[in-house]
């Protein structure tokens, strides 16, 4: 890539605070750490950390300039630096997404943006892989979804793809809003609204709104892709003037599916598309995973990509690290491994999945605290604990502080208060699968991020229990 300083001026309203207009950077980064010569380092303000204290460090490593907010111009000495360039502005993370948008237009690639509840990086990486059997693309790499990684991910755009796919996540209100200013996508996608994250948005309803900015935000000619099965997507939608394909599986869809069925080669399911039909294999386990595949189906419909492409690509697809893992364990255990993080859908899914999968053997589910819920959190502790009552699962095992409400929950509803036990740390759990555990138990671990569950699974593997 190469960016003018003339060009970022223009982009972010900046000031030349020495340098040349004529100069060129070959990229961008925000880590003085990596930063390379002939790169402009920019300077990001954080709860955590200030990019500024680093800015001399990325001159130190032959970057070829600085981006600094004008506040702190004064607070640096320039002297041996001189043949560097600097630029201020007025708010280095507004200016990083500016450039960005501003890149972005300066190609009009079509671009596909997705955001939701659950799913969004595995759509993605559904969407980017059936396109990609024809197209060029560029995606965002792992999580790359927030103010800092969407923009760092656009700045990387060239002449040479053809697609732009970009995930969106939210942690704050008007995040969505101001990604999808950036962004300016042509096809946007909900997977899904659910009741997660609520701790940074109060409500159901707020939380709703600020999904929907992203299709309040797809261009008035672009499409949006709606998930028929889900309300209060459908309810968004309608705000939408442009062109709508939808996807589900409960009612009439332009994409749908029958015949699911879950197998010990993952999950089965008859494609419906328009007029076409297919048998897909998805290597991934769950049902959640087919609703993925068909909204990935619809985006691919839109650049006429072949259903046997499409096909083709779904069935290469694998899940990331912690994401519905089936991992064979020493003894002839099973290992389900979905710790990347829990929520009270994701954690239904999964236990569905656990009982499915179990065949002859024993289902034992050790689950950690869904966090992040807000005022919603013991209400949805208690309705997992009824949950695990209703399917057949011979074995829970709780770690956190909400556990209790689970436990009791549970046992409340019919659940065997024998078959329940509380462990206080990862060692403890380890010790209690190491108690109850046999030859063809099949084991689910899931948790929050912020439990670390993924410590346990790892330690599984290793043979320690």
């Amino acid at each position: 890539m190469s960016l003018s300083v003339e060009e970022i001026l223009k982009a972010t309203e900046g000031r030349l605070v020495q340098g040349k207009r004529g100069v060129f950077f070959e990229g961008v980064s925000t880590d003085s750490r990596t930063i390379r010569e002939k790169e402009l380092f920019i300077a990001l303000r954080g709860i955590r950390f200030d990019g500024h204290a680093y800015a001399l460090e990325a001159l130190d490593k032959r970057a070829a300039g600085v981006l600094i907010e004008e506040t702190r111009v004064g607070d640096f000495r320039w002297n041996g630096y001189r043949s560097q360039t600097v630029i201020a502005v007025k708010d280095s993370l507004q200016a990083l997404g500016d450039l960005a948008r501003a890149r972005r237009r300066r190609y009009g690639t079509p671009l596909v943006a997705i955001t939701g509840s659950n799913g969004k990086t595995t759509t993605k990486e559904m969407i980017a892989g059936c396109l990609g059997t024809r197209l060029p693309i560029l995606k965002t790499k792992g999580n790359f979804n927030n103010l800092i990684g969407l923009p760092l991910t656009l700045l990387a755009l060239t002449e040479r793809e053809k697609v732009v796919v970009l995930e969106l996540g939210m942690n704050v209100v008007g995040e969505i809003r101001r990604l999808t200013e950036i962004a300016e996508p042509d096809i946007g996608l909900i997977t899904n609204i659910q009741r997660v994250h609520l701790e940074g948005m109060g409500s159901l309803e707020r939380l709703t709104e600020e999904k929907g900015e992203l299709f309040r935000g797809v261009k008035r000619e672009g499409t949006i892709v709606v998930n028929r099965d889900d309300p209060r997507v459908v309810e968004l939608a309608k705000e939408f003037p442009g062109r709508q394909i939808t996807f589900g599986v409960e009612g009439r869809a332009d994409v749908g599916a029958k015949k699911i069925e879950l197998t010990r080669m993952g999950t089965s399911f008859r494609l419906v598309a328009g007029d076409e039909e297919t048998e897909v294999v998805l290597p991934a386990f769950g049902r959640h995973f087919v609703m993925n595949a068909l909204s990935a189906v619809a985006v691919a419909s839109l650049f006429e990509i072949d259903l046997k492409d499409v096909k083709a690509a779904l069935e290469q697809f694998r899940p990331y690290a912690m994401r519905m893992e089936i991992i064979p364990l020493p003894g002839g255990k099973t290992l389900i491994n979905d710790t990347y993080n829990a929520n009270p859908v994701s954690m239904g899914l999964a236990l569905e999945v656990l009982v499915g999968m179990k065949g002859k053997g024993r289902a034992i589910a050790l689950l950690g605290d869904m966090l992040e819920l807000g005022c919603f959190s013991e209400e949805a502790h208690r309705q997992l604990g009824k949950k695990i009552s209703e399917l057949p699962i011979d074995f829970l095992m709780m770690l956190g502080e909400r556990g209790a409400l689970v436990v009791e929950s549970a046992v409340h509803h019919g659940f065997p208060a024998g078959r329940v036990r509380r462990v206080k740390d990862h060692s403890e759990a380890l010790l209690a699968l190491s108690e109850v555990a046999q030859e063809g138990d099949w084991i689910l671990i899931k948790g929050s991020r912020g439990m670390a569950m993924e410590k346990i699974a790892e330690r599984l593997q290793e043979g320690r229990a």
